[in-house]
């Protein structure tokens, strides 16, 4: 039990980059699935897929043997680990719960800009902001009605890079993610590139579907058992 807990934790670090919270959930939050094709200029393809009800979030990325369970009432992360049918809980800090967005327009970081150019992306229709980040520049699509995103954060640092956030600082978002944090929306296409063009990172919603999620969705399966990760001396990275 211990060698197969061993072997997951360097993935369960990786799994737990998928949190940082922008927006305020409204009672009519959308309910639903969005289904998300991610690549980098280093990586392989991967798959995300995103759940959402009310204010909780779960998602599962595929090739990862597990999920994660987001519940910003109850203001605790669920990790999901499906090869051994089990589940831990961690408690979020405040800097992980929702904010309210800005009036929508207002900025003070000239670094972020709101072009005017719409798109429509799977029926919903998307604003352009263009966000400046050192020697990167990310486009980013965001649709209004489809609730708060829990992002890419850099927690954990495993897949920080391949992400397009900065490395080495486990509280940094990437810039385009702090942007929606001002701005609202979600995300259905991020395009990061370098100053010479060069696409480093996308992410592009391939589907959206409207229901299909349940409340036991957001809670772990009845056959998982609780787990507990042992003091380690200050080295838990889970605390």
């Amino acid at each position: 039990m211990r060698q197969s807990m061993n072997r997951f934790l360097p993935r369960l670090l990786c799994m737990s980059a998928l949190l940082i919270t922008p927006a305020l959930f409204a009672a009519d939050a959308f309910v639903g699935k969005v289904n998300f094709a991610m690549t980098s200029s280093k990586g392989k393809p991967m798959s995300l897929n995103y759940s959402m009800k009310g204010t909780a979030v779960r998602t599962e990325m595929a090739g990862m043997p597990g999920g994660m369970i987001m519940d910003f009432t109850k203001k605790e992360m669920i990790m999901l680990m499906n090869d051994q049918h089990m589940y831990m809980v961690m408690p979020l800090k405040p800097s992980d719960l929702p904010k309210e967005v800005k009036e929508k327009g207002a900025t003070s970081d000239p670094d972020v800009e709101i072009t005017g150019k719409t798109e429509t992306i799977l029926g919903y229709l998307c604003n352009q902001i263009m966000v400046k980040d050192g020697k990167n520049t990310t486009e980013l699509w965001a649709a209004e009605g489809l609730g708060a995103f829990a992002g890419l954060g850099n927690q954990g640092g495993g897949m920080g890079g391949m992400f397009g956030h900065k490395k080495g600082n486990a509280d940094t978002a990437a810039k385009w993610e702090q942007a929606l944090k001002g701005k609202g929306g979600f995300p259905l296409r991020v395009i990061t590139r370098d100053n010479a063009g060069k696409e480093t990172f996308k992410m592009e919603a391939t589907k959206i579907e409207k229901g299909g999620v349940t409340e036991a969705d957001f809670h772990p399966p009845a056959d998982f058992q609780k787990f507990e990760m042992p003091d380690m001396g200050g080295m838990n990275p889970f605390k």
